[in-house]
């Protein structure tokens, strides 16, 4: 399978930079290949390359983000910026089965993100208790920072391009712009990471997703106008995972988590602010009987590296 790679739309040093799935290319296999890199779908060089492939693939990992946008910088809206492809491999499993609805002469397939094996950090000791890396986007995420810092805690963001709520508490990010392996290193150093698999709308994106025809029928839609969230896996759980830290994830309306691992085995759900803080004195009280369930996140992520990525696409005919 040829894969293609064009990063010139994406932030530098974030995930995409870290995949090097072109590295995984075999230009022998003639007959299909996959683009990635959001400028991917608009690389007419690319294209022209790859006219008469039988299966042009298209992977895209910001699903279903992209319908918060009337026009991408391209012009195109989230139904026709993938049109050239005869495949599109997403990591929202909701907004694949609704495009599949609408006969668009391709197939949108349900596909886990992927991590590079080379960022697999060292086995380091564990220095700090509890550590959540991002942006600040909603009330659940000012709890988690309020809650940690009863705690030996990390909290790790950037200082640019980020919103007016994670701008104003930078006082408390122990940890600012850290280069990628060093904020994978950080959470290996630390006994529990915390995820919120989810994605928030603001205001000013809601008319975009209803301008789409049938935008109810989107389970990921199903609380626009409510909490104003969407559904994302967020690969900072595969992170925790290599890294043997445990996964505290927010149990939300669809628990997307589940779909890559199990709960109870690899990670623990918390609800809100109150189980938290329970949560987190629980692991950190009684670590030696979380350590099998590190182990059982560690060897489960093992199923979604580069590697195992490539080779799915390549069997999934």
């Amino acid at each position: 399978m040829l894969i293609l790679e064009d990063l010139s739309a994406e932030v530098p040093d974030t995930n995409a930079y870290h995949w090097d799935l072109k590295a995984l290319s075999d230009e022998t296999e003639q007959n299909f290949v996959l683009m990635y890199g959001y400028n991917a779908s608009q690389n007419k060089q690319f294209h022209k390359k790859c006219e008469s492939y039988d299966r042009k693939i298209y992977f895209n990992n910001w699903a279903p983000c992209e319908f918060a946008q009337r026009r991408d910088h391209n012009g195109n809206d989230a139904i026709n910026y993938d049109q050239f492809f005869n495949e599109v491999y997403s990591i929202c499993p909701y907004t694949s089965d609704w495009l599949n609805t609408k006969g668009l002469g391709r197939q949108y397939k349900e596909v886990f993100y992927p991590y590079n094996k080379k960022i697999i950090p060292s086995n380091f000791e564990k220095e700090y208790d509890v550590i959540y890396h991002g942006g600040l986007h909603g009330q659940e995420h000012i709890d988690c920072l309020e809650v940690m810092m009863s705690y030996k805690y990390r909290y790790c963001s950037m200082t640019h391009h980020i919103n007016s709520t994670t701008q104003s508490f930078l006082p408390f990010a122990t940890n600012t712009n850290l280069q990628f392996q060093d904020k994978i290193n950080l959470v290996a150093k630390t006994k529990i990471s915390i995820c919120y698999n989810l994605v928030h709308i603001n205001p000013e994106h809601v008319p975009a997703i209803k301008s789409y025809d049938g935008w109810k029928e989107n389970e990921a839609f199903s609380q626009l106008d409510k909490w104003n969230v969407m559904p994302q896996f967020k690969t900072r759980m595969h992170e925790a995972a290599i890294s043997r830290t445990l996964n505290l994830v927010l149990k939300d309306d669809w628990n997307i988590a589940e779909k890559y691992y199990t709960p109870e085995e690899d990670f623990i759900y918390f609800e809100n602010k109150k189980d938290l803080r329970a949560k987190i004195d629980s692991v950190l009280n009684n670590w030696e009987d979380y350590e099998k369930m590190v182990e059982n996140a560690y060897n489960k992520a093992m199923n979604y590296t580069t590697e195992k990525f490539v080779e799915k696409i390549r069997n999934d005919k």
